[in-house]
């Protein structure tokens, strides 16, 4: 749904931002894309905290906000 409450008809995929420095930005941080279904899987992420966050892509290439971030820690 979008910010307004209208239906998404131009949703593309996400992109899955990470990074390991909070907060994440578009311009320092990696990211995946996540095309034609809503998981994700990531493997063999390294030692220590990485953090994430999504956007929505519309057919056009306009990304959204981020989403909140999140964070995951592997010892």
């Amino acid at each position: 749904m979008s910010a307004d409450g209208s239906p998404l008809t131009d949703l593309a995929g996400y992109r899955v931002y990470f990074g390991t420095t909070s907060p994440l930005s578009k311009a320092s941080s990696s990211w995946v894309p996540v095309d034609g279904g809503t998981t994700f899987t990531f493997t063999d992420l390294e030692l220590g905290t990485t953090y994430f966050a999504i956007t929505a892509v519309d057919i056009a290439g306009n990304e959204s906000d981020f989403s909140n971030e999140g964070s995951k820690t592997v010892l």
